[in-house]
C-alpha cells in the first residue's frame, strides 16, 4: 500500500507544495496558505500506516496539540483530524544552506543532524546553548507529564536560528510510557519508562553534537576535533555522562534537574569571559587611556556599561566566596570533580590488539599506564576534596573560606587531570584504529 499524493488530500488553507521528507508515521510537506505563508505539514492517513501505528501517531498529536508555543518545542500551529486521517502544521524548519524560504526550490531542513554532518563537532559554548535550550522543551514536557521518545538529532530542528525539538508523534503520557519505541543508539537500555529514559537520549544527542564521532563510536569519549581545549569541557562531559548512564536510577531523574547543572555552567562560563575582559581593561594601562581619550562620545556610552558590570563582578566575587564556603550546592559541583575511569574496556581493547599487533600494543600498553597513573591522582584529589567538606560541616566557618579555595584549586587541577586523560585517551584510540586497518 503506497502513501498518497498532493492531490489526494484536503488540509485546509495548506496547499501541500512538495514533500520534504517520509516515514514509517506519514509524510510531511512544504505548505502554503492564501497569506503566503509557509509551513510544514505532516500528513498522516490510516490505510497507508495502520491501525496501530496511526493511534500511537494520533494521540501524540493530540497530547502536543495541547501545550501552548514554549522555548525549545517546534510550534504546532493547527492540528485537525479530517475522515482520511489527520494533520499538523508546524512552523518551517530554517534552509539548510541559509536561503530565504520564499522560495522552496532545492529547500532541505536544517537539522542538528545536518548541522553535525557540517561542522562534526560543534564549540562548546554552542554545544552548552544548545543543550539549554533542549532541556527547556523537554522540562515543558515533563511538567505535563509526558515523554517524547525520539530524541535524536535528525529530530532537532533550526527554527529563526534556534534549535527545537520536533516531531512529537511519539510523544505519550508518562504513566503509558513503557515501550520499545524509538532510535536505536538514543533509545536507554531500559526503553522509554520515566523522564530519565528521556535524559538519556537528549545525552547522547548532545554527544553527538560534541564529541565528533559516529553514533557507534561515542563511547570511546571526544575525537580530536572535540572542543576538549576548551577550560571547562571536562565540566561539560562530567553532565553528559551522568546524562547517559546505563543505569537508570543514576542519570538525572529530570530535565529541570539537567538544565541546572547546564545553566550553573554558562554561568562558570561567563565568569571566565568576564575574568578575561578584566585583566584585558587592566593590562591595557596607559595605552588605553589615549585610545577611549579619543573614543566618540556614542562609543564611550557603549563601554561604559561593560567595564561597570566587570568591576561590579570583582568587587562580589569575594563575597561570592564567602559565601559559597557554607553553601553545600557549591561544595556539591567540586565534588567527584575527576570523573574519568580507565576500566576493563579498555584492557579487552589493549587486548584484541595485543593478539594481532604486539608492537602497537605496547605503545597501548604505555598509554593506558599513564591514564592509571592519572586516575590515581585524581582520586586522590577527590578524597582531598571531600576532606575538606566533612572538615567544613564540622568546624563551621573557622577556616570555611581557606577550605573552600583549596577545594576549588584541587577542583580546577582534576578539570586539567580530564583533559590530559582524554588526550591519552585519543592516542590510545588512534593506535587502535591503525591497527585494526592494518589488518
Amino acid at each position: 500500500m503506497g502513501f498518497m499524493t498532493t492531490a489526494s488530500v484536503d488540509c485546509g488553507e495548506w496547499r501541500l507544495d512538495r514533500e520534504i521528507g517520509r516515514g514509517a508515521y506519514g509524510v510531511v510537506y512544504v505548505a502554503a496558505n492564501g497569506k503566503g505563508e509557509r509551513a510544514a505539514v505532516k500528513v498522516c492517513r490510516r490505510e497507508d500506516i495502520g491501525e496501530e501505528r496511526y493511534g500511537r501517531e494520533l494521540r501524540g498529536a493530540r497530547l502536543y496539540s495541547a501545550i501552548p508555543p514554549q522555548e525549545g518545542l517546534v510550534r504546532m500551529r493547527e492540528f485537525a483530524e479530517e475522515p482520511w486521517g489527520f494533520y499538523t502544521v508546524m512552523d518551517l524548519a530554517d534552509d539548510e544552506f541559509g536561503r530565504p524560504l520564499d522560495s522552496t526550490d532545492g529547500y532541505r531542513p536544517k537539522t542538528l543532524a545536518s548541522v553535525i554532518d557540517g561542522e562534526k563537532a560543534l564549540p562548546l559554548s554552542e554545544c552548552v546553548n544548545l543543550g539549554v535550550a533542549l532541556a527547556k522543551g523537554l522540562a515543558v514536557l515533563q511538567r505535563h507529564h509526558l515523554l517524547h521518545r525520539d530524541i535524536k538529532p535528525g529530530n532537532v530542528l533550526y527554527v529563526g536560528g534556534r534549535p527545537v525539538l520536533s516531531d512529537p508523534g511519539l510523544v505519550v503520557e508518562e504513566s503509558e510510557a513503557a515501550s520499545l519505541v524509538g532510535t536505536t543508539g538514543y533509545a536507554p537500555p531500559e526503553n522509554f519508562t520515566a523522564a530519565a529514559s528521556d535524559i538519556y537520549s537528549l545525552g547522547r544527542t548532545l554527544k553527538a553534537a560534541s564529541f565528533g564521532r559516529r553514533l557507534e563510536d561515542l563511547e570511546k569519549g571526544p575525537a580530536m576535533e572535540a572542543d576538549t581545549g576548551a577550560a571547562l569541557f571536562p565540566a561539560w562531559w562530567r553532565i553528559l555522562n551522568k546524562a547517559t548512564d546505563q543505569t537508570a536510577k543514576i542519570r538525572y531523574q529530570s530535565a529541570k534537574a539537567l538544565l541546572k547543572d547546564l545553566k550553573a555552567l554558562c554561568l562558570r562560563m561567563a565568569a571566565a569571559r568576564f575574568a578575561w575582559m578584566y585583566k584585558a581593561v587592566m593590562g591595557i594601562s596607559f595605552l588605553s587611556a589615549i585610545i577611549y581619550a579619543y573614543a566618540s562620545y556614542r562609543e564611550r556610552q557603549q563601554l561604559e556599561p561593560e567595564i561597570k558590570r566587570v568591576k561590579q563582578f570583582f568587587a562580589i566575587q569575594q563575597t561570592l566566596n564567602d559565601c559559597s564556603s557554607q553553601n553545600d550546592a557549591a561544595w556539591s559541583s567540586f565534588s567527584g570533580s575527576y570523573h574519568c575511569r580507565t576500566d576493563e574496556s579498555h584492557r579487552q581493547r589493549l587486548k584484541r590488539v595485543e593478539e594481532k599487533d604486539p608492537v602497537r600494543a605496547q605503545r597501548m600498553r604505555g598509554i593506558l599506564n599513564q591514564m592509571l597513573g592519572i586516575d590515581r591522582k585524581g582520586e586522590e584529589n577527590n578524597r582531598r576534596i571531600k576532606a575538606l567538606r566533612d572538615e567544613n560541616k564540622t568546624d563551621g566557618k573557622e577556616g570555611a573560606s581557606e577550605r573552600y579555595n583549596q577545594a576549588e584549586m584541587l577542583s580546577m587541577e582534576n578539570e586539567k587531570l580530564v583533559r590530559a586523560w582524554l588526550s591519552l585517551l585519543e592516542r590510545f584510540t588512534l593506535i587502535e584504529d591503525e591497527s585494526k586497518s592494518d589488518r
